[in-house]
Formats: structure tokens, sequence, C-alpha cells
């Protein structure tokens, strides 16, 4: 099973790329689960947008400095997730809640 928070590496022809699932633990059942993707390209100015979310290499598993894109919310296939590589690690309620906000902002909705 796959649960919110829980942050994974996608498989993709650009090479794979962490990415934090959001969608609730009865949707993940099926063969899709929605998630956000964490990039580290341009850390400085990302993590100060209200649309992302920081993270600092070791937190929560992540190796590097990254963001939270919550504006680029993508519908993955569970099995273009790399199970090989294992959970990179999982957001605390906290943190998941901020990403959450993160998201709210994105679509103009106060979401808790």
């Amino acid at each position: 099973m796959i649960y919110p928070g829980e942050i994974y590496f996608l498989s993709a022809a650009a090479g794979a790329r962490p990415v934090i699932v959001v969608s609730r633990e009865e949707l993940n059942r099926g063969n899709y689960v929605t998630a956000v993707p964490c990039t580290s390209q341009k850390f400085a100015v990302r993590s100060k947008l209200p649309n992302c979310v920081p993270f600092v290499a070791g937190q929560f598993g992540f190796s590097v400095d990254c963001v939270a894109q919550c504006e680029y919310i993508l519908a993955i296939r569970k099995a273009d997730i790399d199970f090989s590589m294992g959970l990179i690690g999982t957001l605390d309620d906290a943190t998941l809640r901020d990403v959450g906000k993160a998201i709210g902002y994105v679509i103009e909705c106060d979401c808790e």
C-alpha cells in the first residue's frame, strides 16, 4: 500500500526524480497515485515561493536541498514508481499539511 506523504523516485525518461504522494490512502489502491514532484533546481528562489515547500538535505530522506513544486501535480502510474530504490522517506503530518496548503495556494483554496 502507498500512503500520503511517502516519497519515492519516479522513473522518467529524463532521469529519476523524487515525488511526494499526496492522494488519500483509499485512492492509492488503484493503478494511479497523485504526487507532487521535487526539484533541486533554483532552490534559493523556489524555496521562498508560496507554491513550493522547501526541504534541506537529510530531511525526510532527501539527499540534496530541494522543493516540492506544488503547482505541478501529477497523476502517475504505480508502475512508473521505482520501488527497487525503495521508500526515500515519509513526511510528518505538519509538513504534509504544508504541502496541502501550498497546493491550496495554487488552486486558490484554503486547504488545511
